[in-house]
């Protein structure tokens, strides 16, 4: 299944690139050392999380655009959980505005029952994190580009 969700970001492409490159302590939610984190969406005002290893690739960056490989599983149960295996990604859609879209693509586990519980409910609790997570690196760039000296709150 393919999952993306896309931000605008008032600042141009360099200065994001730079605060992306920087390093995950900078933007990327929740982050517990380790390269663990929690992910996670709100349902009626609360949050639910789910523990996962992430791993963030190396960024390609070009003059247009930026993108780091992204992959996430679950740290617990973790054959009830899929892997997602995306890309963050940063292109400009005018001077000073930057585009930002994660996405990405994962199976869900437990074979014929694993995908109608992903068309019933679980397709929707996976757009809702990836949308979380967009806003939430959006956040997370433009107050290190506003702030670069303090340090980011999430």
């Amino acid at each position: 299944m393919f999952i993306q969700h896309t931000v605008h970001i008032e600042q141009p492409l360099k200065a994001c690139t730079d605060a992306l490159v920087q390093g995950p302590p900078k933007w990327f939610l929740r982050s517990e050392g380790k390269n663990a984190s929690t992910v996670g969406l709100h349902v009626a005002g609360v949050p639910v999380r789910k523990r996962v290893v992430v791993e963030l690739g190396e960024p390609e960056v070009t003059s247009t655009w930026t993108a780091i490989p992204l992959t996430w599983k679950a740290t617990f149960l973790e054959m009830l959980f899929p892997t997602m295996t995306g890309k963050i990604e940063l292109a400009p859609t005018d001077t000073n505005v930057t585009r930002l879209t994660v996405s990405g693509m994962y199976e869900p586990p437990l074979g014929r029952l694993g995908e109608q519980l992903d068309e019933a409910l679980m397709h929707n609790v996976a757009e809702g994190t990836v949308k979380e997570l967009a806003e939430s690196i959006a956040r997370r760039l433009e107050r290190a580009i506003s702030s670069p000296g303090k340090k980011d709150q999430p």
